[in-house]
């Protein structure tokens, strides 16, 4: 390719996947040849290694300056355009910055900030927790570990400052921060934010919120390698909520969702039986809810319900079942995490019923949905690896890509 088309690969790809208009060109691109700079921002070298079909920086020939990991400026982090944490890019026990936002994210659970609380900062809070959730049910986890960075950041500066904080957002704050370690592989400080998002669901005194946290805690557990102890936390806690279940929509709605996720979590045990109970009861609680709803940002309902039958087929390996639940399911009105959950689920059931042409185009079409959630979840790294191998010809450009992505060499 020349300079010239690579930038405009690039610029597209952005454009594409990002929603970004960037404006790369062939001057940029001969100073990045020069080493000048040796560290782009973190669009350009996303692009850059997604056209040039590269599993990391370093094999673009970029390297990390002495500033840090970014061109960021010191004094606004919220302005810091966030990145996965790859392999290649892990922050320094003495960096001022965190090489990404996860990174962050971890910093903000463990630190113990100065007091400089007030009620700004706990304004500031309240949008920052939604906007995490936001951003995650759109799958755009780095968005959702910085804004939930900020949060955390507002309300433990605030607790040491000692201002009031709203239990309920404490709550939230810590539940999102745990989803996102959890989804990072950061499992370790997502229990411990779990556990504190627990407490502070106690002490709001608010059952809903209490057993939505209970939920986020046992998948943090059962991340971290404690399914046994996961499952006995939902037994006991669903078993504690089921008589009010029904009195609202909200309360099914968390019960629900607490289900939904021991289903999971049994199938990947292999307990098929119990995790077919689990979302028969699942059901039950949607038919209270009768639609599907965001109560608590629990995405719940019928449609939620259908798409964990279709993950919980496929942990048991029935990929027909997958494709009669999952192919005909319309998920349109759903956040993207939920329906980008399903299309992956499909993805591999296509590729195990021999439509490899289907599985690629659902993976890329779940990829222009939620770049972020596709190319960090070891689905899309299975279904690529196995295109490739099982490929009669060269892969094309839009397998390469995605192999590029998630580092899979394409010979």
């Amino acid at each position: 390719m020349s300079r010239r088309e690579l930038a405009e690969a690039v610029n597209q790809y952005l454009w594409r996947t990002t929603g970004k208009e960037v404006h790369l060109d062939v001057d940029t691109l001969r100073r990045y040849e020069n080493g000048q700079p040796r560290w782009p921002g973190a669009d350009y070298r996303d692009g850059l290694r997604a056209v040039l079909g590269v599993g990391s920086d370093a094999d673009l020939g970029f390297h990390p300056t002495r500033r840090g990991r970014t061109a960021a400026p010191t004094h606004d982090v919220g302005a810091w355009i966030a990145t996965w944490a790859h392999k290649d890019a892990v922050a320094s026990a003495d960096s001022e910055i965190p090489a990404t936002a996860i990174d962050l994210l971890c910093r903000a659970v463990l630190s113990y900030p100065p007091a400089e609380g007030g009620l700004d900062r706990l304004e500031r809070a309240r949008p920052a927790v939604a906007g995490a959730f936001a951003s995650y049910q759109a799958g755009s986890f780095e968005a959702a570990a910085l804004r939930a960075s900020k949060a955390l950041a507002a309300l433990r500066s605030a607790e040491h400052g000692r201002a009031t904080t709203d239990a309920r957002v404490r709550a939230l704050a810590y539940q999102v921060a745990a989803i996102v370690l959890s989804k990072a592989g950061r499992t370790d400080i997502a229990w411990i934010a779990a556990d504190r998002g627990v407490a502070a669901a106690e002490a709001s005194n608010d059952a809903c919120l209490r057993l939505s946290l209970l939920r986020t805690a046992a998948f943090s557990m059962a991340a971290a390698g404690h399914r046994g102890d996961a499952l006995v936390t939902i037994k006991t806690a669903t078993r504690e909520f089921q008589g009010r279940m029904s009195r609202t929509m909200t309360s099914a709605a968390v019960y629900g969702t607490i289900l939904l996720t021991g289903a999971v979590l049994l199938a990947g045990a292999g307990d098929q039986k119990a995790a077919a109970t689990y979302l028969d009861e699942a059901q039950r609680a949607a038919m209270v809810t009768d639609t599907d709803r965001n109560d608590l940002w629990t995405a719940f309902g019928p449609t939620n319900v259908a798409i964990h039958r279709a993950n919980v087929a496929a942990a048991a390996g029935d990929m027909d079942t997958v494709l009669a639940v999952g192919g005909p399911l319309r998920v349109e009105h759903l956040p993207a995490e939920r329906r980008v959950r399903l299309h992956l689920d499909v993805a591999r059931a296509s590729l195990a019923a021999g439509d490899h042409g289907d599985a690629l185009a659902t993976l890329v079409r779940a990829e222009a949905a939620a770049p972020s959630q596709v190319r960090h979840h070891h689905i899309t790294k299975d279904v690529v690896t196995s295109l490739i191998t099982e490929a009669v010809r060269r892969p094309g450009p839009e397998l390469t890509r995605l192999a590029g992505l998630v580092g899979v060499p394409t010979t």
